[in-house]
């Protein structure tokens, strides 16, 4: 199945450090808006899903997508992870996705709802994720 999808191999046990990650990510999106610091908020949004996906795909499959096109992790997520809700939550991980290159690379400035927005989707896939891994 992951033969259309760029991987890259983890042991299982290294879903920790991406699950790390996802929290300082989040707690430091969580800063940023407060201090209104849209830009810096959406971007650790964005890298807390990534790194939230990264560590569900490493613990259940021992991978994760490598892939330069951003929505392939949504895809590989879906057509690996067997579960009734996989894709209601993904869509949360593919909204962060479709901005990234606006938040990471483009010259204008994100606007106080969109860093809202890109929040309120890290969080519902963040505390998804969680809910489906080992504490």
């Amino acid at each position: 199945m992951t033969s259309k999808f760029k991987v890259g191999k983890s042991c299982k046990q290294d879903y920790t450090r991406f699950l790390k990650k996802a929290d300082e990510f989040f707690e430091i999106m969580h800063q940023s808006l407060a201090q209104e610091k849209w830009n810096a908020a959406g971007l650790n949004a964005i890298h807390a899903g990534i790194s939230a996906n990264d560590a569900v795909l490493t613990f259940h499959f021992g991978l994760r997508s490598i892939s330069p096109k951003h929505d392939d992790a949504v895809r590989l997520l879906i057509s690996m992870l067997k579960r009734e809700d996989t894709e209601s939550k993904a869509k949360h991980l593919r909204q962060l996705l479709s901005m990234k290159n606006v938040v990471e690379y483009d010259g204008r400035l994100l606007s106080k709802r969109e860093a809202e927005s890109l929040v309120k989707n890290a969080g519902r896939f963040f505390f998804w994720v969680k809910s489906i891994l080992p504490n």
